[in-house]
């Protein structure tokens, strides 16, 4: 009778830990989002983040020294801009939400999978492979959906010849590094599965 090749280490139930708390971080997530859309409906204005020429009309300290400002973030009363602006807006958000929770979902499946000792399983290779997707699509769609908004709300307002320049946080190298990492993974599981396939039975 063989042994089998990968047994759950002990304490497994830390991982259930593990998993509980992705699950409390997609809660966070939620809420996060549905409170600034409480928030923005309720106070009837949509916030967006602009990059325009460095202006010294701002609060100025006592000291003496004169600072100036080139980032600011407008508040457009929802009623003057175009409803397909702020459906933009609303959709890329909802997007952001979304894929993100699904980022957690899926890292939270690998520490199911490997708590109940499918480490090697064929299934969690696959479910890297979706992580992998997951982290390029939430890094680019949600922020590109959301700037069509922006740049919709801007011009919408009357910015003709002179448009503010919405400012996005671009997220390459977040994006970057997560896929390095969940890549780096994918290719040491698949080369410890091959391992085991070769090993099985042997031990």
């Amino acid at each position: 009778m063989t042994a089998p090749v990968y047994e759950p280490p002990r304490g497994r139930n830390s991982y259930l830990a593990y998993v509980a708390c992705c699950a409390i971080g997609i809660v966070l997530v939620v809420w996060r989002y549905v409170d600034l859309l409480v928030r923005s409906v309720g106070s009837g204005t949509v916030s967006v983040p602009v990059r325009m020429t460095a202006t010294s009309d701002v609060p100025q300290p006592p000291g003496g020294a004169t600072v100036t400002a080139d980032h600011l973030v407008l508040r457009a009363p929802i009623a003057d801009v175009p409803a397909g602006a702020i459906g933009c807006i609303r959709v890329g958000d909802a997007l952001e939400v979304l894929l993100v929770s699904a980022l957690i979902a899926l890292v939270a499946a690998v520490a199911w999978k490997i708590s109940r000792g499918g480490l090697f399983d064929r299934s969690t290779t696959r479910i890297l492979d979706w992580l992998a997707a997951a982290v390029l699509v939430a890094g680019f769609v949600p922020q590109f959906v959301r700037r069509m908004g922006w740049n919709w709300v801007v011009s919408g307002l009357g910015w003709d010849g002179h448009l503010p320049t919405p400012d996005v946080d671009h997220q390459f190298v977040p994006v970057y590094l997560g896929l390095l990492v969940v890549i780096c993974f994918r290719f040491a599981l698949t080369a410890s599965q091959r391992m085991v396939r070769d090993q099985s039975g042997l031990v």
